[in-house]
């Protein structure tokens, strides 16, 4: 599913955020990546929706090198991939309604398509009730629970998630964890950046660990803290 050789990541003034990466992701899997801040976590997730691409080395996501794509089909790629953040990124003059549908509106969904996958897509993180809320209406829970919904509408082979918890309590981050667990049941390929401790413990998936951009550690059922 995603597969990098060799990454490195080279930004101005020489700044290293990624060093010689090797790094292979089976459709299915859910994999964790921890490390401390500045260590190249964001940067490797950029990386699979090409939100920004290696100086040197090579990142092949769902059998395409992704370095090589024209910018026309960037967005052709990014259709397939959700990508869910840690502040939400709602829009504020939107209901959840329509922050969910905006993400099948860009890619000119019919009307039709949008009226049957939007409410299936709220259902599925318990947001029915809500469609007609306004973000600022939302506990930060159910805010991020519509930018799931979101990620999801679309109906990805990826969801990457950027450090979805970093503004929840632990009770609401781990309902958050439970919702994208429970995608990742569904067959979705979940990627997450995180710091949280707790939620990494709890779980016992694959860590991947990062440090000044090298990777550390690569564990099956790891924790959030181990040998490196």
């Amino acid at each position: 599913m995603v597969k990098m050789y060799g990454v490195t990541r080279v930004y101005a003034g020489g700044a290293q955020a990624l060093r010689g990466v090797n790094l292979s992701i089976d459709k299915g899997e859910f994999v964790f990546v921890v490390g401390p801040s500045g260590a190249g976590k964001s940067t490797l997730l950029s990386m699979i929706y090409r939100g920004t691409v290696p100086t040197n080395g090579q990142v092949w996501v769902a059998g395409r090198n992704v370095v090589r794509l024209r910018w026309r089909e960037v967005p052709l790629l990014r259709r397939r991939i959700g990508i869910v953040f840690q502040d939400f990124k709602l829009l504020p003059d939107r209901s959840v309604y329509d922050n969910v549908a905006f993400a099948l509106e860009v890619i000119e969904a019919s009307p039709r398509e949008i009226a049957k996958r939007v409410p299936l897509a709220l259902d599925m993180v318990g947001l029915s009730h809500k469609a007609q809320a306004m973000p600022d209406e939302l506990a930060g829970g159910e805010q991020q629970r519509v930018a799931i919904a979101r990620a999801i509408v679309n109906d990805p082979f990826i969801v990457i998630a950027d450090e979805p918890t970093g503004n929840l309590d632990p009770d609401t981050s781990m309902d958050i964890m439970n919702l994208l667990c429970d995608i990742n049941m569904r067959g979705t390929t979940v990627i997450m950046a995180t710091h949280n401790q707790l939620v990494v413990d709890r779980l016992r998936r694959r860590v991947v660990q990062l440090d000044e951009g090298i990777v550390v550690r690569d564990e099956l059922r790891g924790g959030y803290c181990g040998e490196a």
